[in-house]
This record gives structure tokens, sequence and C-alpha cells, in this order.
């Protein structure tokens, strides 16, 4: 063990004592630069800090991703946000305050100018108590009935296995 302040080797018991407010362990030499001592009981375990949770982002789910991209906007939804805003009676300002968001955005979301992300539709919908949510058309079910340009050799396979099976 070394001296902290002149950096001998300690031989023998290290004396404990606060220097200049700073606890050091000193020699015999040293140690009369000061008359305060302190005791050095042995730390206790420290427990290891606890991590906190940073904030990470959601995963999206499978399932929560199919509900959103199977609702849009309805047509209007600007004028319909405007209406029910100017019917409770809050001005642009104040409306913007309750969803934190900007002025500028919540005039566009009026005009139609942006497409809003859903968790903006989300605020404006629970804020004014609307609905400007709607179920998408899906294009899965649509099936085309005249083949676009001239036919090729898949679409003949497609309708000779269309009729064999019409046929059983």
């Amino acid at each position: 063990m070394r001296c902290e302040v002149c950096g001998r080797e300690i031989f023998g018991q290290p004396y404990y004592r606060v220097i200049e407010g700073g606890r050091l362990v000193v020699c015999s030499q040293c140690s009369k630069f000061s008359t305060q001592e302190w005791d050095p009981k042995r730390p206790e375990a420290r427990k290891s800090p606890t991590r906190r949770r940073s904030a990470q982002p959601k995963i999206a789910r499978r399932s929560d991703i199919e509900t959103a991209e199977a609702l849009e906007l309805v047509d209007g939804y600007g004028m319909i946000i405007k209406k029910a805003r100017q019917k409770k009676g809050i001005s642009v300002e104040d409306f913007a305050k309750k969803i934190n968001e900007k002025e500028s955005v919540v005039k566009k979301l009026e005009k139609e100018d942006m497409n809003p992300p859903m968790n903006l539709v989300k605020k404006v919908q629970h804020e004014l108590g609307i609905n400007i949510l709607e179920e998408a058309e899906s294009m899965k079910g649509t099936v085309l009935t005249k083949p676009m340009g001239p036919r090729t050799l898949g679409d003949m396979i497609n309708i000779k296995d269309s009729t064999k099976k019409e046929e059983e």
C-alpha cells in the first residue's frame, strides 16, 4: 500500500486522515499534517444500479399493422374536423394546444393539405369525439375480368386450368 500524499510504501499500520477535506490513507510521516481521522469501514456491497429502461419504440405487431392498413381517412375529413371543432366552440389555437400540435398542423388538417399519421388521427378523434376513419377497400377481392394487353402463355395456361375445373 502506498501513501496517498508522498507516494512512499506504507510499512506497518496505515493512518486514515482527513487532509484538506479529502479522506486519505497516509504513512506515519504524513499523518502529522492532519489531526482529524476517519473510520475506514468496509464498504457495504453496493447494489448494482438498476438500469433504467430506455424508451424503446414499441414494435408494432402484425395485427396492428394490418388493422392500420385496413383503415383510411373518409372523404372530406378536413371539413368534419373543422365542423366538430367549431361545434364545441374551440379555436384553432386552443385545439392545437389540446392535442399538443402546432396551429399550422391543425390548419393543414382542416384544409386536407396533409396526410396525417395514425397517432394524430387518433388524438383528433379522441378530442373531438368523431370518427374520420373507415375500412379501406382492399384490392384482394377484386378480380380483373378483362386481361390488360395481349394474352401471354401464362394466361393461356390459366384459361386451360379454369376450363378443366369447370368441366369437373
